[in-house]
């Protein structure tokens, strides 16, 4: 954006009175002029969006204004410290072109502004403004040129490169850091001549330009050289400007506009489809409706302003678990894939938009995705990676009867037998049967306080079992009146919305909810945190707004409440493996600390920790199907928590104990490191 700023200025150095050595001619505003109307043309691009489906943000103008400054302006989430060479280059280059916006527009003020403004405002050789100008360029400079080192010398391996041409770019990655740099480079020999040559000039002052004063003195011939630096300044500057929506830099503009219409609060939410709605809808268009999304006029205009936006920054994919496994995933790509597709169907010579799905995305690309959110967590300015590809997934899934192989014996089950493991119902309460309490049951209770959600993976996988029994015994200690659902549970449909089958997620959350009503409680309490996500964010949009809490929250509460005292504390060392849906998607991150903080002398943290942890691989419907490509990520992740040695590694969510429990013993070391629940270790201690 540094264009605008340097071309506001050569317009008010150009102006009667301003500080421009000698007279412009009227040849200089035609060329403006031509610059600025190319400039608007070339924007168009951002109308693309307008093919794509409503999009229902709720925006708050004051909400949009702080998040254009906050997000766009001041890049608030480009400063990461995990991306900090990159963090550092875009400060300087972000923090460079304001200082030199807001010098501009001194400029101009100084020249057009009430003469009572105008007597309050700096002048270009005001010492203080002429220090903050030269500050402004060299951070410019010194950011573009750590841009090119990082492409050139350092390159991250997810980033793209294309030095002068590629993906739709003109200039290429490189050209347009050259073209910045000549821009910069330009505007202190300009700089120096007008110090050189100008009447006005006071040397005393002078010295303050601390860059373009000591250029002038170098032996150039100044006084020839003034008038040809100012035009070749001037009209390589009008050039960037003219060209910017052609080149990378247009998502300059773009994630402003990004930012400011972003939901923040929806963010990672997946749409409703009311599909069971639908298809009851006795005039339904069969032909024409949309399962998901086929091509780009499926998506929202938000998606495709999602893509438009996006700088290929590659920090998404840099922290996807699934592209650092070797798996065809790569975040980033699938969102540039929507653009050129956008770009294509609006202005290309395409008649119909093509299909997303086949030959520019591929089914691996989308079935790799976890939905662990890092891409999210990570990225700048704000795209909504998951639900993107979760649109994506059901037209495959609904349209074209397409999910997984290996998956769809899951959905199936789901389906009939409310639960992925296709187990009757009637053996939901087996676990029951070793807890060593009585396990309460709505159906005979009718009202508690607390209604414990056991899930599929309580109820019937061996391993998680025990993480239920632990539950019902910490509660029945701490003295809780609480219930189970028993035979009533069924699935919550997770897994079934995650692989894009919307319709089964809708049939088992109305049939929950219809079991709900039937009885009286305060709180749903669970050990899985996608049951805990989908029944506490995900049923409101079906209208089942209730009160859920993960079991660590519960038990955390416990114990601080004093209802349980845990004994002695161990001394084993112990590393907490965070689950993506109990942090990333629901920002919780200490209850289970502050459990191990009690009752565990040494616990330990490993880099990829919290709201930088790695998947365990079974999240988006993962865990019922595998891609063979890559290594395994659940594998992946435990060596990350094997490296700092740990005795036990400790989890708060089901699908995590599966797949750490399976990665324990791929490594064969079942018999050194423990894998346990925040729940069991407490029960332990008590």
């Amino acid at each position: 954006m540094l264009h605008l700023a340097l071309t506001t200025q050569l317009l008010a150095s150009a102006a009667p009175g301003g500080s421009a050595a000698h007279p412009v001619s009227g040849i200089f505003y035609l060329f403006a002029f031509a610059s600025i109307a190319y400039l608007t043309f070339n924007l168009r691009k951002l109308t693309a969006v307008q093919i794509g489906k409503e999009y229902a943000g709720n925006f708050s103008p004051l909400t949009q204004l702080f998040q254009a400054l906050f997000f766009g302006v001041a890049q608030r989430k480009v400063f990461r410290q995990r991306f900090t060479y990159a963090s550092i280059m875009h400060f300087l280059m972000g923090w460079g072109f304001i200082e030199l916006f807001f010098a501009t527009t001194v400029d101009f003020l100084k020249l057009r502004a009430p003469e009572a403004i105008r007597n309050i405002l700096p002048t270009m050789d005001t010492p203080w403004f002429a220090a903050l100008n030269d500050l402004g360029g060299i951070m410019l400079l010194v950011g573009t040129l750590m841009a090119l080192y990082r492409r050139h010398a350092n390159k991250p391996e997810p980033l793209p490169q294309e030095a002068f041409k590629g993906r739709g770019h003109l200039l290429g990655d490189s050209g347009i850091l050259i073209f910045l740099v000549i821009i910069a480079v330009g505007g202190f020999f300009a700089e120096a001549a007008r110090l050189t040559t100008h009447p006005d000039v006071i040397p005393a002052e002078a010295v303050f330009s601390w860059v373009g004063y000591p250029l002038s003195k170098l032996p150039l011939p100044w006084e020839a050289m003034e008038r040809s630096m100012w035009w070749s300044h001037a009209l390589i500057s009008l050039l960037f400007i003219a060209i910017i929506p052609l080149t990378k830099m247009f998502h300059a503009i773009a994630v402003i506009v990004n930012v400011t219409f972003t939901n923040r609060k929806q963010r990672g939410a997946l749409s409703v489809m009311k599909v069971s709605e639908m298809m009851e809808d006795p005039d339904l268009d069969y032909e024409n409706v949309s399962f998901g999304a086929a091509t780009v006029k499926d998506l929202s205009w938000k998606t495709l302003l999602d893509s438009v936006a996006c700088t290929e920054c590659a920090r998404c994919t840099s922290v996807c678990p699934a592209y650092a496994t070797g798996k065809p995933l790569s975040p980033m790509h699938i969102i540039t894939k929507i653009r050129h597709s956008l770009y294509e169907t609006k202005f290309g010579n395409a008649e119909e938009a093509a299909p997303l799905v086949g030959d520019l995305i591929t089914e691996d690309e989308l079935w790799s995705c976890t939905t662990c959110g890092a891409c999210m967590e990570e990225c700048p300015v704000l795209i909504n990676h998951v639900p993107t590809f979760t649109e994506l997934r059901r037209n495959l899934t609904l349209a074209q009867g397409a999910p997984p192989s290996q998956a769809a014996k899951s959905l199936e089950s789901t389906a009939h037998a409310g639960n992925p493991w296709g187990i009757p119902a009637e053996r939901r309460l087996e676990w029951t049967e070793n807890a060593g309490v009585e396990v309460p049951v709505m159906a005979e209770k009718k009202e508690a306080d607390v209604l414990f959600w056991v899930g599929c993976a309580g109820a019937f996988d061996p391993r998680n079992q025990k993480i239920a029994q632990s539950v019902a015994r910490v509660m029945d200690k701490a003295g809780v009146d609480y219930a189970v659902l028993g035979t009533e549970e069924t699935c919550t449909g997770d897994s079934a919305r995650r692989m894009g089958d919307e319709y089964t997620f809708e049939v088992m959350a109305q049939q929950n909810m219809a079991t709900f009503e039937q009885y009286k409680f305060n709180k749903i309490v669970t050990a899985c945190p996608h049951c805990l996500h989908t029944l506490g964010n995900e049923y409101k949009d079906l209208g089942g707004d209730y009160d859920v809490v993960h079991h660590s929250q519960f038990l955390d509460q416990l114990v601080s409440d004093g209802k349980v005292s845990p004994k002695e504390k161990s001394d084993d060392k112990v590393v907490f493996h965070d689950p993506c849906y109990l942090g990333r998607h629901n920002k919780e991150y200490e209850a289970p600390r502050s459990i191990l903080k009690q009752i565990i002398n040494n616990n330990v943290e490993v880099e990829k920790s919290k709201d930088n942890s790695f998947c365990c691989g079974a999240g988006g419907g993962n865990m019922w199907y595998e891609i063979d490509e890559g290594e395994r990520i659940n594998v992946t992740r435990f060596n990350q928590l094997a490296e700092v040695e740990p005795d036990t590694v400790a989890t708060g969510c089901s699908f995590c104990m599966i797949m750490m429990d399976d990665a324990v013993k791929v490594a064969g070391k079942e018999e050194q490191i423990k894998i346990k629940d925040v729940a069991e270790l407490l029960d332990e201690a008590l």
